[in-house]
Parts: structure tokens; C-alpha cells; sequence
């Protein structure tokens, strides 16, 4: 499927000036773009999850089951952490997915 965008003169000068290896189309360089958008965001999942598994020297499934956030009183502490880390572990499948999808549709384009 192809989708026709435009975007503003400003913009495309941008995405022209960047090189990327020399991809040659705006197709390539948004594909790159959003990959580079994709694994930072993976990066910050995984350091949150990384962090809160050493706070807490468990897994967010283990923490879950062993209700900590009940153990510890419901304090603000630990259920900020609760959240975010739900966010974390969350945001890791969604953003593994749409990578999975990114390069699914890169080796259809590609074709």
C-alpha cells in the first residue's frame, strides 16, 4: 500500500540534507528515522525495566505476583514505580512490535 503525503518545503529540505548512508528516496530516510525514534524509546524501556528490577532485585512479573506495592503500604514510592514499570514492560512489546512491523514493511517496499 502507498500513502501520498506532503510536507512543507522546510521539511523535505531537512530530510534532503540528511544522508544516512546515502539512502536515496524520502521513503529510506523516514524508514531510518522512525528505527532510530523506535530504538530510543526501546533504550529508555529498557533502562527503566533495568532499574527498577535492581530497586526492587526482581522481575516487574515477580513484583506484580508478590503484590510489593501491598507490602510496602501503597506508598507513593512504590506505586509510582508500580506504574511506570508497567509502562516500561509495556512500551518494550509495543516498540519490539513496531520495529518487527518496520522492517516487515521495509522488505516490502525494498521488493
Amino acid at each position: 500500500m502507498s500513502t501520498t503525503i506532503t510536507i512543507s518545503n522546510r521539511v523535505a529540505h531537512h530530510l534532503n540534507a540528511l544522508s544516512f548512508g546515502h539512502p536515496d528516496n524520502a521513503n529510506q530516510k523516514l524508514r531510518i528515522l522512525l528505527e532510530a525514534e523506535y530504538r530510543r524509546r526501546l533504550a529508555r524501556y529498557n533502562l527503566t525495566n533495568r532499574q527498577l528490577s535492581q530497586k526492587y532485585n526482581t522481575s516487574f512479573e515477580e513484583f506484580e505476583r508478590q503484590q510489593v506495592t501491598k507490602q510496602r503500604g501503597y506508598t507513593w514510592e512504590v506505586e509510582s514505580d508500580a506504574m511506570e514499570w508497567e509502562q516500561a514492560v509495556d512500551g518494550i512489546t509495543t516498540v519490539q512490535r513496531q520495529l518487527a512491523g518496520l522492517s516487515d514493511e521495509g522488505a516490502v517496499d525494498d521488493n
